[in-house]
């Protein structure tokens, strides 16, 4: 049962890693569109949403 949990528990963290990737390069992306200068505002952004996001679920 432990061992099922632990794996569980690894395969949402994996699957929330790749969505913080995800979310960052998507970030990075708006940055090279130009449709922000400041890459600490795309970060506040992205951060707010998923943290948003997090809690919403």
């Amino acid at each position: 049962m432990a061992v099922a949990l632990k794996e569980d528990y690894q395969r949402v963290l994996d699957e929330q890693k790749k969505e913080v990737r995800e979310l960052v390069m998507a970030g990075l992306e708006q940055i090279k569109e130009g449709k922000t200068k400041d890459f600490n505002t795309v970060c506040d952004r992205l951060e707010k949403k998923y943290r948003d996001e997090a809690i919403s679920n």
